[in-house]
């Protein structure tokens, strides 16, 4: 395992909470592992903020730890073995200009992990990931998502044939009586948090991820009828919806236990409600459901070609903490001082790709849309 001697942070923002603060507190400070708690180890830190320094104790930062300010990215990441890159909540937007600079003025043979997307179009993903080999330096990207616990602590077996897939996700997920209050988020947020949470389920399939051949776009009633028609499963999002421990409507309001998707309430609690349908090249499909009012949480449920469900809630720690965070803290620690990527970065190119398909006008027509582009296909 490798000694890390500096890390440089080069963040768009940092405020509380935000991914900015979770990751670079995590790292000097320490964090919770395994049962015990754990401070990274390493000689001195950098930190270039973007934005300027918006939250109240940035500088007792500088006053208690190994962290230097610096006043450009590139003096940041200088002589730095580690690169952690996080652009704004929460990372649907990639900071290419600061993963460029990273890959051209780090040491060969560094590593660089960044918060989020890798990249705002796949070609461009494509072009990074060329730079980063052609200096040796292990690229990574993604978010506590697809590191976080499950509930239950669940795993697709390697190998399973499956049918299809579907995973809930929110635009805003916290409930309206969440305190503190989280910062409102995007639709494109949504979208990232959904690939993040359902593609490592479902890359363990038979044969791996093979690619998205086409994707459509739907919302409101056209959505619900596209379930009546099977284009989605109904019985698959009561499977997801069965794993949340955040139930909207009466369940705030008295604590009662309800069925929503089999009393129909998802129709009436969903404000907003849209989805993505995916055709994958071997014959998968996957949605990715965004049901603000429904639940408050992410969940979701796979369906094997012999009919058996697996599904899971995708834990997300509440805020201040966010413990979900350190999952992500230890995650990224390993792929620093092992110098190997955890997931193939194909998988942070098809997210890239799909992210620059559904922020396309063209993609939001309702229709179905090819994507001969996405042919990116893996295994793990």
């Amino acid at each position: 395992m490798r000694t890390l001697r500096k890390i440089a942070f080069l963040f768009e923002e940092f405020g509380r909470p935000s991914p900015a603060q979770q990751l670079l507190d995590r790292f000097l400070i320490g964090y919770s592992n395994d049962g015990a708690f754990h401070p990274p180890a390493f000689n001195a830190a950098s930190v270039y903020v973007m934005l300027g320094n918006n939250e109240a104790d940035f500088d007792r930062r500088t006053e208690d730890f190994k962290l230097s300010v610096a006043p450009t990215a590139a003096q940041a990441v200088e002589g730095a073995d580690a690169v952690v890159i996080a652009s704004r909540r929460p990372g649907a937007i990639a900071n290419e200009r600061f993963i460029q600079i990273a890959l051209e003025n780090a040491p060969v043979g560094s590593a660089c992990f960044v918060h989020g997307a890798l990249s705002n179009t796949l070609e461009r993903g494509r072009e990074l990931l060329r730079l980063a080999r052609s200096r040796q330096i292990a690229l990574l990207a993604g978010t506590s998502l697809g590191v976080t616990w499950r509930l239950p602590q669940v795993d697709l077996p390697r190998d399973t044939p499956l049918a299809e897939a579907l995973i809930v996700v929110q635009v805003n997920a916290s409930s309206a009586q969440a305190s503190p209050p989280v910062p409102s988020a995007t639709l494109a947020g949504a979208e990232l948090h959904a690939l993040e949470g359902l593609l490592p389920v479902i890359e363990r399939r038979h044969g791996g991820e093979s690619g998205v051949r086409s994707v459509r776009f739907l919302e409101g009633k056209e959505l619900w009828r596209a379930g009546d028609k099977g284009l989605w499963s109904w019985p698959l999002l009561a499977s997801a919806l069965s794993r949340s421990d955040s139930p909207q409507g009466d369940a705030v309001l008295d604590g009662r236990t309800q069925d929503l998707a089999g009393l129909g309430l998802v129709l009436k609690l969903a404000r907003n409600p849209c989805g993505w349908l995916l055709e994958h090249h071997d014959g998968l499909r996957s949605v990715l459901l965004v049901l603000d009012g429904v639940v408050a949480d992410f969940n979701f449920a796979v369906r094997s070609k012999d009919g058996s469900v697996v599904s899971a809630q995708i834990f997300r720690a509440p805020p201040p903490v966010e413990q979900h965070f350190s999952r992500l803290a230890a995650t990224i620690e390993e792929f620093f001082r092992s110098e190997q990527s955890l997931w193939p970065v194909e998988r942070n190119l098809l997210v890239s790709g799909l992210l620059e398909t559904f922020r396309k006008p063209s993609s939001r027509s309702g229709s179905r849309v090819e994507t001969p582009q996405l042919n990116v296909a893996y295994q793990i």
